[in-house]
């Protein structure tokens, strides 16, 4: 007996894949509220089922779509969401000048380049570009990398205060997995003053031994929230070359962004970000967001 009611599919209506519909509803969904999201609002809203809701959410912030504020419970779209589409036009995101920046640096160095944005308490790729001979396992898109003791990390820590960092910190080494080491805070929070004052991070041979990653934050005040861009290569090369590598990058910044480094703290900045981008906005629509057939 063919099922009938609301619910029902109908006879013409194109094959829709749940989930896929469901990936793009939960974007629309954040493209009309402007704002972070918890779980049980979106299961709410869109009224899907909740633990099909959580398990699409835990899927996308793991692809790098979403990331996950671990303190709020909260859901809110990457950068990779306005990356993945910007080529068709370049116009759409910053103008341009955030993927023309790394066009830039990879055309000048000739190294992997990389775009990384925190996501909870990782650090997270959203943008590589590989040189056509080289593409490297461990350094893709979603990959994710500790804050603490990651290069890309550090510099996106750097645009924390100290007692965000330490607060951050001690979380971490309260839920590391068990054997461990625990990050010594002190030693850190002077690791991050350095980058502060030098404008650049660096981690060496720490997935892939005899290679590392070069990294640096791009300003705030520009992007509208933590964003480090960093070149990966050798780590004899990453040494030998790294004055050289971080006055190219900082020039592509004031190039394409207007100013060679963020502000020492950009909490203020990233408050008042946030505050244009969540208001106004527009009613949520059931004609728009609204439940496909379960």
């Amino acid at each position: 007996m063919r099922p009938s009611g609301p619910n029902a599919p109908q006879p013409s209506a194109p094959l829709q894949v749940k989930s896929a519909v469901r990936t793009l509803q939960i974007l629309e969904f954040f493209d009309q509220m402007r704002e972070p999201a918890t779980a049980a609002a979106l299961s709410k809203m869109l009224r899907y089922p909740q633990s099909s809701t959580s398990a699409l959410l835990k899927s996308m912030v793991t692809m790098g779509y979403l990331e996950f504020d671990n303190r709020k419970r909260t859901y809110f779209p990457t950068s990779r969401v306005a990356l993945i589409g910007s080529w068709l036009n370049p116009m759409l995101f910053a103008e341009g000048n955030l993927v023309r920046l790394v066009q830039a640096v990879f055309e000048r160095t000739g190294q992997i380049v990389l775009l990384a944005a925190r996501n909870g308490d990782h650090a997270q790729y959203i943008h590589v570009i590989y040189p056509k001979d080289d593409m490297p396992r461990h350094i893709v898109v979603g990959q994710t990398r500790s804050l603490a003791t990651s290069a890309v990390g550090q510099a996106l820590l750097s645009a924390h205060d100290d007692s965000d960092i330490r607060q951050l910190l001690h979380r971490l080494n309260a839920y590391r997995p068990g054997g461990e080491v625990p990050v010594p805070i002190n030693t850190l929070l002077r690791t991050i003053a350095d980058i502060r004052r030098d404008g650049w991070a660096t981690s060496l041979s720490q997935v892939d031994k005899g290679t590392g990653i070069l990294a640096t934050l791009l300003p705030i005040a520009t992007t509208g929230r933590p964003l480090a861009i960093g070149l990966a290569g050798h780590s004899e090369m990453l040494a030998s070359r790294r004055d050289d590598l971080v006055r190219v990058m900082h020039e592509e910044i004031e190039r394409f962004l207007g100013v060679p480094k963020s502000p020492t703290h950009a909490s203020s900045v990233i408050e008042e970000q946030q505050s244009v981008r969540m208001a106004p906005r527009a009613p949520v629509s059931n004609g728009r967001l609204g439940r496909e057939s379960a």
